[in-house]
């Protein structure tokens, strides 16, 4: 069945969501994850290809922090991409806010993060462009 490599994503995220700074699964209330996490769920993703997306973003990360922690925060942070507002009016900064970058910026930053991820995964090779 084929799958579309942003779901591939989407789902490498909500593995990589309680990993977060730790090696471990995320066991305690005290590491806040994203409200979305309970409500929604997603297919899980094998366990191989996501230790190998990791190794991928290590490379990004040495290679091109700013998409690395771009793709981060879009997939395993799931940051909203605009500024929102809770109940109690706290504004919550959104990517754009965030990275100081134009919505455009953001798509296309994006996008390159996860064509140079998609080449490391599919052509099985270490080297990314920068």
């Amino acid at each position: 069945m084929f799958c579309s490599f942003k779901k591939i994503c989407v789902q490498w995220g909500y593995w990589a969501t309680p990993r977060l700074e730790t090696d471990y699964p995320c066991m305690t209330k005290a590491i806040p994850l994203p409200v979305d996490i309970v409500s929604y769920r997603v297919s899980p993703i094998d366990e191989r290809l996501a230790l190998k997306i990791d190794e991928c973003l290590c490379v990004m990360k040495k290679v091109n922090p700013e998409l690395y922690e771009l793709f981060v925060a879009t997939y395993a942070y799931r940051c909203p991409v605009f500024d929102v507002k809770d109940a109690n009016n706290h504004i919550t900064k959104g990517i754009l806010t965030r990275f100081s970058v134009s919505k455009t910026e953001y798509y296309a930053q994006l996008k390159a993060a996860e064509i140079a991820l998609e080449m490391m995964l599919y052509k099985d090779r270490t080297i990314m462009m920068a």
